[in-house]
């Protein structure tokens, strides 16, 4: 893998001379930073990329360059090509980012299929295999050895979080990405808020319900006031993305005391990855969705609705949705968070929460063609370490989405909880998790003010007032290592037909066409045939790959 990158970079045109000098240098120490990077990183009179990149300070390089990118679209923030943010980096850096906004995941896949890939991969929703098999064809830049010699925030971040770094690294071992970053209290102890219409709520002279006997009750209350006072004639009284995990059913299950923290159906009790699709237990949340689909609560199109529908529905102003599953309130003046729901079947409810892992990892990788990997490095570490820089390229334009108080302390002036201000604003807006930032806790303690803390219904409020001790620890959340490519193959074909199974046969448990007594064994039988013990059995060496 390193001769690969190696060679294929040196054949960009360096004089013969300087080329076999460099090859001996490294020879002579392959195990070194500088064997295992790329000729175009050696450094001449002080300089790295061929005389390009300055080692230190502004502007990162001596004239200006061109790197080309690719990020996959994000109904919220449709322009991230065209944002201004990308001229206040070239103006600091010297650094011009030229990017492809990649609107279809098919186009993305035959990016990866055909290895004909930009300078630098911002958030792409690379897999797993397509990871290996890019990395075993030469195509990616291994950047740890950049790290250690140019970016020392994200070597020592990388360094002194294990998670991370582990839940980063290719199925070889190496690292050739860096991650998003946001390890904020808010975002990483909860996954998504329970939002309801507080304002309907109080229109019918209802409060917030507490158990699911009175969430159905303030259902079936706004599907009999549809369009009565500010209720919609159209009302969706309860509507999530069907088995989604992020605005998915899942915490109707914690209510219930059936915990999961994957989309996979599993959670970590002991240290011990656990199958929750075949508990007995969950038949009672199921019969619960099923009752609230048979009085038309639920919409028949939560099964067929995908994401940017789903988030069209929940943002609507005004909105047509009673309750719904989301990271962001989309409505702060109307809607108000939920807590779990007490069943009364005796356990606890609780919400899930999330791991501080990556969000995403690989949210940039150097590809081999590019002429600049020391100077796309420092850009990196400049997002890691140069607070405007990262709020500029994360949040957004300083002085339009945050700006900083008296104190010198740096606060949001809006976002995703105000989707009006998120649209009217889109080419101001930063790259949020479609690209890399590094906000652990030292940004949070040191660096950012959390004003959303007293903005009632927003995120941070509703974390320290409804949802701080309704949430699930963090050891019972699933994480996952890169498995080997058989055995990632493996996972994958269990993943489709388990997860293709379950999904078409809760599907029929909730809208009725199966009983779900009557069914049952059969089920789990069958879910068992398609290989589960196996599948599990895999969910665990990932998980230890990640924790031991």
């Amino acid at each position: 893998m390193k001769r690969k990158i190696y060679k294929s970079i040196v054949t960009l045109g360096l004089l013969l001379g300087l080329t076999v000098g460099l090859l001996a240098g490294c020879n002579e120490s392959s195990e070194s930073s500088a064997g295992k990077s790329s000729a175009l990183t050696q450094e001449v009179n002080g300089k790295a990329d061929g005389g390009v990149t300055n080692l230190e300070g502004y502007p990162i390089t001596t004239k200006p360059i061109t790197i080309k990118a690719a990020v996959m679209y994000n109904s919220l923030r449709p322009d991230m090509d065209k944002s201004v943010i990308w001229k206040y980096v070239s103006e600091k850096t010297n650094i011009n980012l030229e990017i492809e906004v990649v609107k279809d995941q098919d186009k993305a896949d035959l990016m990866f299929a055909s290895g004909d890939f930009p300078d630098l991969l911002m958030g792409v929703n690379i897999n797993a295999n397509q990871m290996t098999n890019s990395v075993d064809g030469g195509y990616f830049v291994e950047i740890e050895p950049l790290l250690e010699k140019y970016a020392p925030t994200w070597n020592r971040f990388m360094k002194e979080n294990r998670l991370v770094y582990n839940a980063s690294l290719a199925t070889n071992g190496k690292l050739y990405g860096l991650p998003y970053i946001d390890f904020a209290p808010y975002d990483r102890n909860i996954r998504d808020q329970w939002i309801i219409m507080k304002s309907w709520l109080s229109e019918l002279n209802l409060e917030i319900p507490k158990t699911t006997a009175d969430f159905k009750k303030a259902l079936e209350a706004i599907k009999a006031n549809a369009g009565k006072g500010t209720i919609p004639a159209d009302v969706i009284p309860y509507y999530f993305l069907y088995d989604s995990y992020v605005g998915g059913q899942f915490d109707i299950y914690g209510s219930f005391g059936v915990y999961i923290t994957s989309g996979d159906y599993v959670v970590v009790e002991d240290g011990k990855v656990k199958d929750q699709s075949t508990n007995p237990a969950i038949k009672e949340p199921l019969k619960y969705l099923r009752d609230l689909y048979a009085e038309g609560l639920i919409p028949p199109e939560i099964f067929t609705d995908d994401w940017n529908t789903y988030a069209s529905k929940i943002g609507s102003d005004p909105p047509i949705v009673g309750s719904y599953h989301s990271y962001a309130n989309r409505q702060l003046d109307v809607g108000s968070a939920m807590g779990p729901l007490d069943s009364g079947n005796g356990t606890k409810p609780l919400l899930r929460s999330q791991a501080y892992v990556p969000g995403p990892a690989n949210a940039a990788i150097i590809t081999k063609t590019n002429k600049y990997p020391v100077a796309t490095v420092r850009l990196l570490e400049a997002i890691a370490s140069d607070t405007d820089m990262l709020l500029n390229v994360s949040r957004g334009a300083k002085g339009i989405v945050w700006d900083y108080d008296n104190e010198g302390k740096a606060y949001q002036l809006f976002w995703e909880e105000s989707p009006e201000k998120m649209a009217a604003n889109s080419k101001y807006l930063g790259m949020h998790n479609s690209f890399v930032a590094l906000k652990d806790q030292t940004f949070y303690d040191k660096v950012w003010k959390e004003i959303t803390y007293d903005q009632v219904n927003s995120r941070g409020w509703a974390y320290q007032h409804v949802y701080k001790d309704a949430v699930m620890p963090n050891d019972m959340i699933y994480v996952e290592g890169a498995l080997s490519q058989d055995d990632n193959n493996l996972l994958n074909q269990y993943r489709t037909d388990l997860g293709n199974y379950r999904k078409a046969m809760f599907a029929d448990f909730i809208t009725g066409k199966r009983d779900i007594d009557s069914n049952w064994d059969a089920y789990v039988k069958q879910m068992h045939k398609l290989g589960l013990e196996s599948f599990i059995q895999l969910k665990q060496k990932a998980y230890d790959m990640m924790v031991k």
